[in-house]
């Protein structure tokens, strides 16, 4: 009886330990700009405004400099994240946005699949991002292979291989 117990907290230990060095093995992303979704959304902008590509494309799109102009051209607020817009824009530099969600190399994904034809919300797949004032530096929501069979069968959408693996 002891052993199992034994045996049974040791796992737990492992496994623990396990995924917390897991975390650690992907470096944690810090953008350039400390952007305020929440404040984003609070003024009306939906995702597609800033991720111009989501709708149509397979590729959602990161916020060009351009994009950000349209509206902070002039300063808005006296935040200093607001100004680094303007020195990007006035160096002839794009915003070195930094990845947070990354596909393995196998996997085929249509942000205009889930988006324009599933009606699949973007905080299903990027969690409350809408709520963020700052960016995560870690992914909201840990997309597995199981996390998507799951939302696949709980929609009646294909689970076929060949639907999301090249």
């Amino acid at each position: 009886m002891l052993r199992g117990v034994v045996i049974g907290v040791v796992a737990v230990i492992v496994v623990v330990g396990g995924v917390l060095f897991a975390q650690r093995l992907e470096p944690a992303v810090r953008q350039p700009i400390q952007f305020n979704h929440a404040k984003h959304i609070a003024q009306g902008l939906e995702c597609a405004a800033c991720h111009q590509y989501v709708k149509e494309q397979t590729f959602a799109g990161l916020p060009t400099v351009e994009t950000c102009m349209m509206c902070h051209s002039a300063p808005q607020t006296k935040s200093p994240e607001e100004e680094k817009v303007r020195q990007f824009a006035e160096k002839g530099q794009g915003i070195p946005w930094q990845r947070l969600y990354r596909m393995p190399g196998h996997v085929f994904f249509s942000h205009r699949r889930h988006v324009s034809v599933a009606k699949v919300e973007c905080q299903t797949c990027h969690g409350a991002m809408a709520q963020a004032t700052t960016p995560p530096s870690r992914p909201l929501v840990n997309q597995s292979m199981s996390w998507c069979l799951a939302c696949h069968e709980k929609r009646q959408a294909s689970v076929d291989c060949v639907a999301c693996h090249k």
